[in-house]
């Protein structure tokens, strides 16, 4: 059993950000579908986003689920925060879910407040994206991708101009460093759009293996969060083991992605790994190589994971500040 220590001084300080400046320009991209994960990040984006750190410009979603409610989901946790309003947009044709529909999108579609509708009938992932950057500063845009590499390879090979120009960094959670034994599953969802992004993107990557998310657990912090919590309920719904996702916590993958978007690699939790290259198989199997460096990085946890987690921990959980006062 995972024990929490309520040591609220320090957990606030760890929350808090680490440097007073302008909001990151974020848009995040998801496979918001079969793991619990990627709701938790999208809570922790939006503490970020309460706290002043990030300005959320869009969400777009990277994995077509059975539900067609991956866009509904996301919905409803944006307007659990108070931003109903963020521009959503789904992949038509990427990568598939196989089995069984997403434990908890659909849940989160039928048991909560939104204004989305079915993935099907939403905005291109694509569209979306165009508009989000062509409306932005040139290098000012974060995008950090949690799923297949389905809509970066579609945006890259359309717009490559487009991101040259407005786009400061991509952060991407998959593969895994400095080599995996088996391909992992963000990678396995899309390989071709693997190849092409590492190939391809003209701006820097900063790649997050598997490895990281698998240090540490996140989602028992939920069980305190109100009923109300769209979050606590996809962490609820999602089996993990024996047991649910909310119950002992699962891999956090996702959780750290967003954060090392709007914070990046701080120096008390994070060692940056630098000249190389990710490379990427057919059959998705990924390997760091230094034959040539390229403008990517990869991370690695820097002392305890139990620090970092107790960072996302508290993020996860944070009351939306939209709703303090009522």
């Amino acid at each position: 059993m995972k024990i929490y220590f309520p040591i609220l001084g320090l957990a606030l300080f760890l929350a808090l950000p680490s440097t007073a400046a302008e909001p990151v320009k974020i848009i995040f991209d998801t496979d918001m579908a079969n793991d619990c994960d990627d709701a938790g990040a999208l809570a922790v984006l939006n503490a970020l986003a309460d706290l002043g750190e990030v300005e959320i410009l869009a969400v777009v979603t990277n994995r077509k689920d059975p539900s067609n409610a991956s866009a509904a989901a996301v919905d409803v946790i944006n307007t659990w925060y108070g931003r109903g309003d963020i521009p959503i947009g789904t992949d038509k044709d990427g990568a598939k879910v196989k089995g069984g529909p997403s434990s908890y999108c659909a849940a989160l579609r039928d048991e909560f407040p939104h204004d989305a509708r079915s993935d099907d009938e939403m905005p291109d992932a694509l569209e979306v994206y165009r508009e989000a950057l062509k409306a932005q500063p040139d290098g000012s845009v974060v995008i950090c991708s949690v799923g297949a590499l389905s809509n970066l390879e579609d945006l890259v090979r359309a717009e490559p101009e487009l991101v040259k120009a407005k786009v400061k960094q991509l952060l991407v959670m998959a593969g895994g460093f400095p080599r995996t034994k088996r391909p992992e599953t963000n990678i396995k969802l899309d390989p071709a759009a693997a190849v092409t992004v590492t190939n391809e993107w003209p701006t820097p990557i900063l790649w997050q293996g598997y490895e990281i998310g698998g240090a540490m657990d996140n989602g028992a912090e939920l069980q305190e969060a109100p009923k109300e919590n769209p979050v606590r309920r996809a962490y609820e719904l999602r089996p993990f083991h024996e047991y649910r996702a909310i119950d002992h916590g699962k891999p956090n993958h996702d959780l750290a992605t967003v954060l090392l978007g709007a914070r990046g690699p701080q120096d008390e939790f994070w060692t940056v790994v630098e000249k190389g290259r990710a490379v990427f198989d057919s059959d998705g199997n990924c390997e760091w190589k230094q034959d040539w460096n390229k403008n990517q990085v990869y991370v690695r946890i820097k002392g305890h994971p139990r620090k970092l987690e107790q960072v996302l921990g508290e993020l996860l959980a944070a009351p939306p500040k939209a709703k303090e006062k009522k």
